[in-house]
């Protein structure tokens, strides 16, 4: 992540770790990016967004949440990305904050897609940065 942010300037990171009990390391939680390029060029795509996860497989079982919008051209246009252990409802408010803070910051009425999965509802519904008049709920 270190060399993702020297190579793209403003590229926003935030980390969540815990600390391992009775030991000096960490255990990774969940990590959070969106490239500078996103964040600049959010402004300019209609204000419809999709969030969706998906496992990642390998040798670490991690989820990889993703979220993109829709350019002027109608073409997919990635905002931000986030590697975290499982998608609960923890998760997707960390993930849902940082989005907030760092993407879509002051736009209103943004609309939400998702296939909406507990954890996403149940975020969207304790987070006042992402209720009506901010967000609209289609149902």
């Amino acid at each position: 992540m270190a060399a993702l942010q020297h190579f793209n300037p403003g590229t926003i990171v935030e980390w969540k770790l815990e600390r391992s009990p009775g030991k000096s390391e960490y255990i990774f939680n969940y990590v959070f990016w969106a490239f500078k390029l996103a964040i600049d060029g959010f402004p300019h795509c209609r204000p419809v967004i999709s969030i969706e996860d998906t496992h990642v497989y390998g040798k670490y079982d991690i989820k990889l949440l993703i979220v993109v919008a829709v350019d002027a051209n109608g073409q997919i246009f990635p905002l931000a990305f986030a590697f975290c252990d499982n998608a609960s409802q923890e998760t997707w408010m960390l993930f849902l904050n940082h989005l907030k803070e760092h993407v879509v910051k002051q736009c209103s009425e943004i609309c939400l897609i998702s296939d909406r999965h507990c954890g996403i509802l149940s975020s969207v519904e304790n987070l006042p940065s992402w209720q009506e008049p901010y967000a609209k709920s289609l149902e």
